[in-house]
């Protein structure tokens, strides 16, 4: 227990991201779950008991928990003055994240029913039917549920395994600061047999977890000759984002469109900075929607 609640972030996200399917203990989520749990396990590089003991306490012991009240439920059977246990804390953890989805459904797209994750009365699970409400969800640039996009193209949950989908779903939001993205993406590549580009951002994942959380946008001298010049390139750009657009203007859903500008190969490194640091001009627009007159067939590379 002490190595779940050490890796708190890998743990929460398993969590998240099962919960976002289903909670009905049917065969086929179950399968599902574990495929998730794996995937998020392994890009995190948690070993195989780590992993299976994760299983054992999301699929066995948290669907337990289906409603925010439920956790309310358990708390107030329970003298906290007395004992307050490990299992006291997981429950928790998955209130948390019920109380997260709901909250990301009711502000989604309307199509989206805020009951979706009321499993009092919704104890069927067809991976199909959730990917299309996650996808939905995605399209309004929610990062949540464009991550969890990532893991089900990745995995082939609801949909055909498509690996270069996954890659770009988790770019998507990577380039917004989504920190567990960044693993997830490198283990998208080491899927792909591509170790430089896993390698590549396994290395952004770390200097994220080290400075991005603590807003720096600058690097330390100090840390220059430990990462490679991609990784400080990624980072300066990533985190010039997160504080200058994401936090500036309160962007709380992710800008499709000034991602792909920003990850356009036509323009060089100092271009980048320039669009993010006048992304109120909407000068970024030019890139992905220009007026001028192309020689190129509209909506064509």
């Amino acid at each position: 227990m002490d190595a779940i609640f050490n890796s708190y972030d890998t743990f929460y996200n398993m969590v998240f991201s099962t919960t976002m399917m289903s909670n009905a203990l049917t065969p086929s989520f179950e399968a599902d779950a574990k495929a998730i749990i794996d995937f998020i396990g392994k890009a995190y590089k948690k070993d195989n008991n780590f992993n299976n003991t994760c299983k054992e306490l999301i699929i066995e012991k948290l669907t337990a928990l289906g409603l925010t009240t439920d956790q309310q439920a358990v708390y107030n059977s329970r003298n906290f003055e007395s004992t307050f246990t490990d299992e006291d804390v997981l429950f928790d953890i998955k209130g948390d994240v019920l109380a997260t989805l709901q909250n990301m459904m009711s502000s989604a797209n309307s199509e989206i029913n805020a009951g979706w994750f009321d499993y009092s009365h919704y104890k069927t699970y067809n991976a199909r039917v959730r990917f299309s409400k996650i996808r939905t969800t995605s399209t309004t640039g929610n990062i949540l549920a464009t991550r969890q996009m990532g893991i089900l193209h990745a995995l082939g949950i609801g949909c055909d395994v498509d690996l270069e989908e996954a890659v770009t779903r988790l770019t998507q939001c990577t380039f917004w600061g989504d920190i567990p993205s960044v693993y997830y993406l490198a283990h998208t590549y080491n899927l792909m047999n591509n170790t430089e580009k896993a390698n590549l951002f396994y290395e952004l994942a770390e200097l994220e977890e080290k400075y991005l959380r603590s807003g720096f946008t600058v690097l330390p001298n100090s840390v220059k000759n430990e990462y490679s010049e991609d990784a400080y390139i990624y980072y300066s750009i990533i985190s010039s984002i997160k504080q200058d657009v994401v936090y500036a203007y309160g962007k709380s859903t992710i800008d499709f469109s000034f991602i792909e500008a920003i990850r356009s190969d036509s323009l060089d490194y100092f271009d980048k900075m320039r669009l993010i640091n006048d992304y109120d001009k909407k000068l970024w627009k030019n890139v992905t929607n220009s007026a001028d007159r192309p020689n190129k067939k509209i909506g064509f590379n």
